[in-house]
């Protein structure tokens, strides 16, 4: 009893005295400070930069989808009508198919799979589209993966099927092709079958075309065809032997796939009337080949370089830490619609030249795989995308100024992440989507801004 009565007291005690001791003690910071050379002194900053960002449409784009075929049109009253066309292998399901010496062709025809669609106005969903199939005459190859690559020489004007079909959305339907197409897939020999060279010598897909749509009014729709869901039948007659001698002449089936592996998705946007040099308040961003964000490489060297030398920097190695865009949104007044249109992700972009300065081939920076935060996923709590861009701006920084030119330059555009058989993530262009959104302009209250995190020391 004697001990739980007076513990408070000595543990007071105790406490005081351990305080007293503590407070006795003089806290030199500066303690060592000496033996530290001066050039191994690191300061650390951080530094926000007013973006100097442009609105700018890009010529082409990648065409090329492991995903799906788009086709269709959309007509927006802001960024205006944009039009989707697509092309595809056509493929057999056995490699050991022998039409004989009596094949009969009786007809053929494809079942058209819309596997999803895209629309903005409930009353589009089941809107008419008028389509138009077409027999590629040159091979699918890499001289078409851009998506203005496939134009009226690649293909046979005349269609492959009996009429122009119509596609109303979801769903498959019956596009009866001609007996001509039916009759080349017919014509095929056993070796074709067996050596899939052979075959796409002879069968090298098709080209899905969407009609334009009539006058200027807002709507449409967009159908996304999944690959290896549509089927082309050719029915025939073909004798055949019996187990007992006897011949007999029977009707059969022989089935393709249309829509293999790659889909070489042709669009085009008309929205270069919103380019700027010198935007307000707003910026614009549409997917595809659309208006974007677009930054100077030059114009961001200039700003850095002149912050340097405000800042007395020359002599200093600067090391970033991080390197952050921003790019802030305002509150949707209608979210059900923002909900459709916004892109999930976006991120900066290099513009590559591949074979003309015409054709450009945006890939996304390296950066992207060195962090798994600020990948330029949609922040909807603080209205804002944000991107790490920290070993493109170190090489920015580090670069000579009369080296910089326009493959540094960077676009802001859709992202697109995908995984191999392994489970590892890769990022590309989003080529397979339609989105657009407005991002808040230079001039905005909440604009666009680089952060810089960095540390510095002297170089001598």
């Amino acid at each position: 009893m004697l001990f739980k009565k007076t513990a408070p007291a000595v543990l007071a005690a105790f406490l005081t005295a351990a305080m007293t001791a503590v407070s006795c003690v003089n806290n030199d910071r500066t303690m060592g400070e000496g033996l530290i050379p001066g050039t191994a002194t690191i300061t650390v900053g951080t530094r926000t930069f007013d973006l100097p960002v442009t609105n700018r449409t890009i010529d082409s784009v990648q065409s090329s989808n492991s995903s799906n075929m788009l086709i269709g049109t959309l007509t927006d009253d802001t960024f205006g009508t944009m039009m989707a066309h697509s092309a595809s292998y056509i493929l057999p399901y056995s490699d050991s198919t022998d039409f004989g010496d009596t094949r009969e062709l009786i007809d053929a025809y494809l079942s058209l799979s819309i596997d999803s669609t895209y629309y903005l106005d409930p009353n589009q969903e089941g809107i008419h589209q008028r389509i138009r199939i077409y027999k590629l005459t040159v091979p699918m190859d890499s001289t078409l993966q851009f998506c203005n690559s496939i134009t009226p020489d690649c293909y046979d004007p005349e269609p492959v099927t009996v009429s122009d079909p119509v596609i109303y959305g979801n769903g498959s339907i019956r596009v009866d092709l001609t007996d001509s197409f039916a009759s080349e897939l017919l014509a095929l020999e056993k070796e074709d079958f067996e050596d899939l060279n052979k075959f796409l010598e002879k069968i090298k897909g098709l080209y899905v075309m969407t009609e334009a749509p009539i006058g200027s009014a807002s709507g449409g729709r967009l159908n996304y065809l999944n690959l290896g869901t549509s089927t082309i039948n050719l029915n025939y007659r073909t004798d055949v032997t019996r187990n007992d001698g006897t011949v007999e002449r029977i009707d059969t089936t022989e089935a393709f796939v249309f829509g293999y592996t790659t889909a070489l998705n042709n669009f085009s946007t008309s929205s270069s009337h919103l380019e700027s040099d010198t935007p307000g308040d707003i910026l614009y961003l549409e997917g595809l080949t659309g208006v974007k964000p677009h930054i100077s490489a030059r114009a961001l060297k200039e700003m850095i370089d002149a912050w340097i030398a405000e800042e007395g920097l020359e002599d200093e190695m600067m090391v970033l830490s991080r390197a952050e865009l921003r790019f802030p949104y305002e509150m949707p007044t209608d979210y059900e619609r923002f909900d459709k249109e916004h892109p999930a992700s976006i991120y900066a972009f290099t513009s590559t030249p591949w074979a003309s300065d015409t054709l450009r081939f945006l890939t996304p920076l390296d950066d992207i795989y060195e962090s798994s935060t600020s990948i330029g996923d949609i922040d909807r709590a603080n209205m804002v995308y944000s991107m790490n861009v920290t070993a493109y701006m170190q090489r920015l920084i580090m670069t000579p100024a009369e080296d910089i030119d326009e493959s540094m330059d960077l676009w802001i555009a859709p992202l697109r992440e995908y995984t191999d058989s392994y489970g590892t993530s890769y990022y590309d262009l989003d080529n397979g989507n339609y989105n657009k959104i407005i991002l808040n302009g230079p001039s905005a209250e909440r604009h666009p801004t680089l952060t810089l995190t960095y540390g510095k020391t002297p170089l001598h």
